[in-house]
């Protein structure tokens, strides 16, 4: 008799944890995350704020060759970046005629640049929070 009241209250007590609401924090879709925002953290592999680089200024110089633009390069605002299987720029731009642009331009091993992410009007930051 012990053992079967023993297995009802724990059954019991089980079956309430598990019927119990807390509340929980909707769940955000990795979608609408923007990776730059959380830079910085000092995670391996995540992205961090460096410096103008020769490479940086190389991988504006090859964004630059694909937009239809005839504006030309004033400056270099911002530059992210992260150490994949080569690099990964993220690159705040101002062009001579005031606008800023942002892209993101892989840099492989062997030096050859790649655009990830088309060029676009507007800072990579100006949505974070």
């Amino acid at each position: 008799m012990n053992k079967s009241v023993i297995i009802a209250i724990t059954s019991a007590l089980f079956i309430a944890g598990c019927s119990t609401q807390s509340e929980k924090t909707p769940a955000m879709s990795s979608d609408n995350i923007n990776p730059i925002c959380n830079v910085d953290n000092n995670m391996a592999g995540g992205w961090v704020t460096s410096t103008v680089t020769p490479e940086a200024k190389e991988a504006v110089e090859h964004v630059l060759s694909m937009m239809n633009t005839s504006a030309k390069l004033k400056q270099i605002v911002d530059v992210k970046t992260q150490v994949v299987n080569g690099i990964n720029y993220a690159i705040d731009f101002e062009l001579d005629d005031g606008q800023v642009w942002n892209t993101r331009v892989y840099r492989s091993l062997k030096g050859q640049y790649q655009m990830t992410q088309p060029a676009q009007q507007g800072s990579m930051t100006q949505d974070c929070q």
